[in-house]
């Protein structure tokens, strides 16, 4: 039986210039809202679409690797959480 392999991916919000920011820490992926919880819904379908593209080109296990990320293949579950 393989083992699930979890990658969580950090986010953090933050407010500058009138904005709200949420980003990965991880990676170069961002998204803004006019308030802390748009920027977060914002940002997770920004990961989603993110993740699309990545697997439709067999690109995801890659990207994910250089990011710190080893043993990612197709069955990994991408969990995105937000810290203060």
């Amino acid at each position: 039986m393989q083992r699930l392999t979890v990658v969580q991916l950090t986010a953090r919000v933050t407010f500058d210039d009138g904005v709200y920011l949420a980003k990965v820490d991880q990676l170069s992926v961002e998204a803004t809202g006019t308030s802390s919880e748009r920027a977060q819904d914002e940002l997770a379908e920004v990961v989603r679409s993110w993740i699309q593209v990545q697997d439709s080109s067999d690109a995801l296990e890659t990207s994910l690797s250089a990011a710190g990320f080893a043993g990612v293949t197709e069955d990994t579950e991408i969990e995105l959480q937000f810290v203060e």
